[in-house]
């Protein structure tokens, strides 16, 4: 599949969407004044080349998880796939990320209580082997939660006119 060129209407599609992901096809295209069979098709090209995802992003607290859990992992370097793999598997897993710097791999995770976090921490991850070293941090208060990344100016203006892109 070829890398999808991003548009100025493109743009402007994600931007609505940021701000209602429920905005209808046809309200969008009021606000961008194109016709709404441009934004039906060029929303579903996104998505179609993973530029845009869907997805329902609940609220852990308003579901019963009272505890936000930032878990850093050391690792054997030959089992750090392996390791990220199998977090990722955990339930309560939301984040597996490998990474650079003081720690191999980056896991975010929400538990129901201190206990099942401990539970966790103890007993599930002392069974994945390769983990050398945890240090775990507890989130005491969310200031900033978005899953709505701003798209990179140059590919905002950089793309040819908005006239340009409805053909392509």
């Amino acid at each position: 599949m070829e890398e999808a060129k991003i548009t100025p209407i493109d743009v402007g599609i994600i931007g609505c969407l940021h701000r209602d992901a429920r905005k209808s096809f046809v309200k969008i295209a009021e606000e961008l004044h194109v016709p709404e069979s441009t934004v039906r098709h060029r929303l579903n090209r996104l998505v179609r080349h993973g530029i845009v995802e869907f997805a329902a992003v609940t609220n852990p607290l308003r579901m019963g998880y009272q505890v936000w859990a930032i878990i850093e992992i050391q690792a054997q370097p030959s089992l750090i796939p392996l390791v990220a793999r199998q977090l990722a598997k955990a339930t309560e897993v939301y984040f597996v990320g490998i990474t650079t710097g003081r720690c191999d791999i980056f896991v975010s995770a929400v538990f129901r209580s201190n206990d099942e976090l401990l539970d966790f921490l103890t007993t599930r991850l002392a069974k994945i082997r390769g983990i050398t070293r945890t240090s775990t941090s507890t989130v005491l208060e969310v200031v900033k939660r978005t899953l709505a990344l701003s798209v990179p100016n140059a590919l905002a203006t950089s793309r040819g006119s908005a006239k340009t892109s409805r053909r392509q």
